[in-house]
Order: C-alpha cells, then structure tokens, then sequence
C-alpha cells in the first residue's frame, strides 16, 4: 500500500509543484476582465469563437481548455528542482498524466472509469476499479496553469526575442491573499509568453518568494487520439499485493489498538 501511495503523491506533488497553491479568497472583482465574465465563447476544438477582443490572450488559453480534449507536452525548470518533464493528455472523460523520464517516469490513467498507475522504474502497475472521486474528477487544467479568476491582468509587452508577455498578479501562495502592491505583501507574478497569432503560450514563468519557475511548452494540440493503455507485456500487475499489504496494515493497526486498551485497563486495575 505505501508503494501504491507513494506512486499517486508523486503525482500529485508535481501538479502542486507545477502550478503554486494559491487560494481563492478573492472574489475577482479588481480584474481588468475576469474569465468567468466572458460569455458566448465555444470551447469546442480548443477554440474561442466570440467576444476575443476583450480578454486577453492568456484567458482566451485559459478558456479554450475548458472541457476540452488535448495533449500538452511540457518541461519546468525552477530554482528549487530539477528540470521535470510532465504530459497531460485528456479526451472526454479520459485523461493520461506522466511524470518524469525514463526509470524515474511514473505514469496514470483513467480509461473507462479505471484507473492505472504505472511504475517504471520497477516495470509494475496497479489498477482500481473504483477511483475515489479525487481522481476521477482531478484537475488536469491545473498542469495548463491558466488564469484563475482572482489574478489581476497588469499589463502586456512585446519582449527583445518577438513575443508577447501578459503579467497578471496572483495571490499569496502561503496566506491566499492578494497583496494589493509589492510592498504590502508577497504577491505572486505570472508571465504568460505567446508567439504571434498563438492561442497557447510559449512558456509561463512563475515568480514567488524570490524564486522562478518557468515551464515550457514544446507541445499542444488539440487534434488527439482516444487514449488507449500502453502495452503491458512483461510488465507486473502489482495490484493484489497492494490490497493484500493494505489489509494487512488495518490488521496490525486493530491489533497495536487492542494492546493499548488493554495495557491502560491493567494499569487501571492496579491503581
């Protein structure tokens, strides 16, 4: 059980590493022009058919992933890890997220309404049939890092190399507050790089606490395949062993329990 745990907060960390944990206590109300304004736009295909003059180009991004099928190929670097490689696939309710390269690759998806973990750096994986809802419904736009509807847009600028960079500020990653200026607080600053006449950025840099993390994008598309298993021959299917070893670990947990009870009504006795 530890292993398969292991597997599924190493996926979950790098979501939470890649995208900040802001809260939102902000209504959105100081935005030059909130995401959840916007009306009258498709989301179909990944594009935006209305009203694209009025927001900017990282919440016309940010709109055109909402319930939308694609694949985004992508690689962060940071002041405080190393270079992770990261792939976010989603058709319908199916979605494939990876992690890493090579035997420090771990892998899952949900098909069907299963999900599969897949290990490789032991060449194993589990499966259950019945996710908790935590993953069947996660949030595969987190890895995107769209714009949320507390961000404030600041301001758009053409930079030295021909792309065009939208600054927003974001909330306190610790306290979920938004500063109303860097010097009442630690505001968080997003950078949103596109290339002229891209709908998805280059690349978006994260800056918090004196640190950046930029993540590049060296691939999105909105043209994908059903997402289908890999094949799995020679690989081990680990899954009874895991639910063998988390029954395990309830027994021996009812057992430390019963010892405590008892010892305290020992003790009880001789008092």
């Amino acid at each position: 059980m530890g292993k398969f745990l292991a597997i599924i907060c190493a996926l979950s960390l790098s979501c939470a590493v890649l995208t900040g944990c802001s809260d939102d206590k902000n209504t959105g109300s100081d935005t030059e022009k909130s995401v959840s304004d916007s009306t009258n736009y498709s989301t179909e295909n990944g594009t935006v058919s209305e009203n694209e003059e009025e927001l900017t180009l990282a919440q016309i991004y940010t709109n055109s992933l909402e319930n939308a099928s694609f694949r985004a190929k992508m690689v962060t670097s940071s002041d405080f890890m190393d270079d992770t490689s990261t792939l976010v696939e989603v058709s319908g309710s199916d979605y494939h997220l990876s992690i890493g390269d090579g035997d420090m690759q771990t892998e899952m998806y949900l098909v069907g309404g299963v999900m599969y973990v897949l290990n490789h750096s032991d060449m194993n994986y589990i499966t259950d049939d019945a996710p908790a809802e935590q993953y069947v419904n996660i949030d595969t736009s987190s890895y995107t890092m769209g714009v949320e509807d507390s961000y404030i847009f600041i301001g758009s600028e053409t930079t030295n190399d021909g792309l065009i960079c939208e600054t927003y500020h974001a909330p306190d990653l610790l306290s979920g507050e938004l500063p109303s200026g860097d010097e009442d607080g630690e505001v968080t600053i997003y950078k949103y790089y596109f290339e002229e006449g891209s709908k998805t950025p280059k690349k978006i840099a994260m800056t918090a606490y004196g640190m950046e993390q930029t993540t590049t994008f060296e691939e999105f598309s909105f043209d994908i395949d059903p997402i289908e298993l890999p094949d799995l021959s020679g690989w081990t299917d680990d899954t009874e062993a895991v639910e063998q070893g988390a029954e395990s670990e309830n027994i021996s947990e009812d057992f430390d329990d019963e010892d405590i009870e008892v010892e305290v009504a020992q003790a009880a006795e001789n008092d």
